[in-house]
């Protein structure tokens, strides 16, 4: 006969060997909503790299204390010239900016050459020699599958540990290609790994299909739709692609029919911005890619709430956790019943206050329950 002392030993073990639920971000040590990328190298045409390259680039690397994107790279790959001596020159501006400027509160990386090219080793090499201290993450691009992510982990760590840096920086994994979407869970399950990032043109490059402006979101929804899910399943984020229409500041004379329509297309390309973004937010997305500094606030703001709904987020899971002291499981909020599930589904709002400087976490405690206990309640 089965006894009640059986089951509960049953259930005591499978409780033991069961994983946490995983959600986006829980194994993610930072958050950010806007990737700004940097050129870490820039010269006009006939140029000296050494002078002219030197001047031009720093310019441009010193953005990266200004910018008021909450994350930023320094980009080896795609916007750095395909030639050994640029190359060359990037790296080493990369490294010494890191090395030198102060990006305060920023979340901070690099994007290295992707590993099958000529240039990696000494990206991957000389990059954290010198600087892998200021590093929270490296994107990574153009990899096939996880065991080339795993790889790339292991080496990171290694180099990191020969140079006498004692943190561990992050990999943000590139999805550019159909083999590395369909390995994505195994990519994302790699402890190292802090997001699955779409590249959007690489992946229509390599299924042939295109990036329109106005309906890429939709054109390639089955993978975007996909990524958060898959990012999630394993604690992960998933940031988006840039947008597909850069915001090209007015250069005509003011008052003219070209600066008229120049200052149009202008704002139509921040409010794409908005859109793709506010889309990216809905579909789960952790952020996105910024490649223009006038997209950082469009793109940013669509995961910052205002402070009024950031704070009834807040206090709905303040009622929720007294009322639980009290026998109620669930409250009334407006026509809607607030149980755990809206909690936690409203909690991100509060979330994406405290990263946006909404909300403080000295607020979020003022009326009387832990921000550690709501954040439990809402299974953060």
């Amino acid at each position: 006969m089965l006894q009640r002392e059986d089951i509960h030993q049953e259930i005591q073990d499978l409780q033991e060997r069961l994983a946490p639920p995983q959600r986006r971000g829980r194994l993610v040590p930072y958050r950010r909503r806007g990737v700004m990328a940097i050129p870490a190298f820039k010269m006009r045409a006939g140029g000296d790299p050494a002078t002219d390259g030197r001047a031009q680039s720093w310019k441009l690397l010193q953005k990266a204390t200004e910018t008021a994107a909450d994350c930023f790279f320094y980009d080896l790959e795609d916007a750095a010239p395909d030639h050994p001596e640029f190359k060359a020159y990037a790296r080493r501006f990369c490294a010494e900016a890191l090395q030198q400027l102060d990006f305060a509160q920023r979340i901070v990386a690099f994007r290295p050459n992707d590993v099958r090219s000529r240039y990696f080793e000494d990206d991957l090499v000389d990059v954290l020699t010198a600087a892998g201290h200021k590093l929270h993450a490296l994107v990574i691009a153009k990899t096939e599958d996880a065991g080339e992510i795993a790889a790339i982990a292991r080496l990171v760590a290694q180099i990191q540990r020969h140079a006498g840096h004692d943190n561990r920086p992050m990999l943000e994994v590139l999805i550019e290609s159909p083999r590395a979407f369909g390995q994505a869970q195994q990519i994302a399950a790699i402890p190292s790994v802090a997001s699955l990032t779409f590249g959007a043109w690489d992946f229509a490059r390599m299924v042939g299909g295109e990036v329109r402006a106005q309906s890429w979101t939709t054109d390639l929804a089955a993978v975007r739709q996909l990524l958060p899910v898959i990012a999630a399943s394993e604690g992960k984020d998933a940031v988006d692609a840039v947008t597909a229409m850069l915001p090209i500041r007015p250069t005509a004379e003011p008052g003219t029919p070209e600066h008229n329509a120049q200052v149009q297309a202008h704002a139509e390309a921040l409010a794409l911005a908005a859109r793709d973004a506010e889309n990216a937010k809905v579909l789960g997305f952790a952020g996105k890619w910024v490649l223009h500094p006038d997209q950082v606030a469009p793109i940013q703001d669509a995961w910052l709430p205002t402070r009024a709904r950031a704070l009834e987020a807040l206090m709905l899971a303040v009622q929720y956790a007294r009322a639980a002291q009290t026998g109620s499981g669930a409250e009334l909020a407006g026509t809607q019943l607030a149980d755990r599930a809206v909690i936690g589904a409203d909690w991100w709002l509060v979330e994406n206050a405290l990263t946006g400087g909404v909300l403080t976490a000295a607020e979020c405690a003022a009326p009387g329950v832990a921000l550690a206990a709501l954040r439990a309640i809402a299974g953060a």
